[in-house]
């Protein structure tokens, strides 16, 4: 066995691992050392941590609006805190009675520089992220809210501009779903590190089997879905890219020692949670 310890509001707590040489139950994985970077115990430790912290972290707003503005105007290509900044925007914009339907009037809030930290920045993508806002605003009310998780991403998907990374991100953050994944670059990578996703797969052709693979996982692992996405994202978005492919290289294999990795990591500071 393992145990991972944390210090709670209620007093001290222990997670209880099974051993590094021990077997997940996929393809021949082992859990791993808990403190060994990429390993099914770490992802399962930070995990923990995290669901002790903040269970309900992604979620940005109180209505299905709001996740759906917070994940079109983030995502690939902006930085958290300039979707963050953007979002808040919009929704205080949406919520004083401003039609986000009107696509020159989006473009326009977004256009207008966002003042973060001191200093005005500019959001990229401003015309064609209010063509989707403005299309999504339009479209959201024919979906139907009480369909279950897996359906209601696919009924999204059909809204333009949101596919099935963006959908399952605005039903995670609403749902707390743990029925959906997050497919982006950082997951995909983590999976890839672990054994689970196979090198071939990619998210326009096999998004489903994708899923099915890290939803397995985290059931293996104990997880939920939900958390371990967040914990994957925020490390990998930090890791030095010489130490991602060192990683990748490595892949699920057990004979190759991640000592030395976790120990390089010492310092790197975790940024925004998804």
């Amino acid at each position: 066995m393992q145990f991972v310890h944390a210090l709670t509001p209620d007093g001290p707590a222990t997670l209880r691992l099974p051993g590094a040489a021990r077997p997940v139950g996929i393809a021949g994985i082992v859990w791993g050392l808990h403190e060994e970077i990429c390993t099914p115990a770490y992802w399962a430790a930070q995990t923990w941590h995290l669901e002790l912290e903040e269970p309900d972290h992604y979620r940005l707003g109180e209505t299905l609006e709001d996740e759906l503005l917070a994940c079109l105007l983030g995502g690939y290509g902006i930085p958290a805190e300039i979707g963050l900044a953007a979002y808040r925007r919009l929704a205080e914009a949406y919520r004083g009675g401003i039609d986000l339907r009107d696509c020159a009037h989006v473009e326009s809030l977004l256009r207008t520089p966002l003042h973060i930290a001191g200093r005005a920045v500019r959001y990229r993508f401003a015309a064609q992220k209010a063509r989707y806002v403005a299309a999504a605003m339009a479209a959201l009310p024919a979906i139907d809210r009480e369909l279950p998780d897996r359906a209601l991403r696919d009924a999204l998907t059909g809204i333009t501009g949101i596919g099935p990374k963006t959908a399952s991100w605005i039903v995670r953050n609403w749902r707390a779903s743990d029925d959906v994944s997050i497919l982006d670059i950082h997951i995909l990578r983590a999976g890839r590190i672990l054994g689970i996703f196979d090198p071939r797969w990619s998210v326009e052709r096999n998004y489903h089997v994708l899923e099915r693979a890290y939803l397995d996982f985290a059931l293996k692992i104990g997880c939920r879905a939900s958390i371990l996405d967040s914990a994957m994202w925020t490390l990998m978005r930090v890791l030095p890219s010489a130490m991602v492919k060192r990683l990748l290289e490595r892949g699920g294999r057990a004979d190759v020692p991640r000592a030395t990795i976790s120990s390089e990591m010492n310092g790197v500071l975790q940024l925004p949670l998804r």
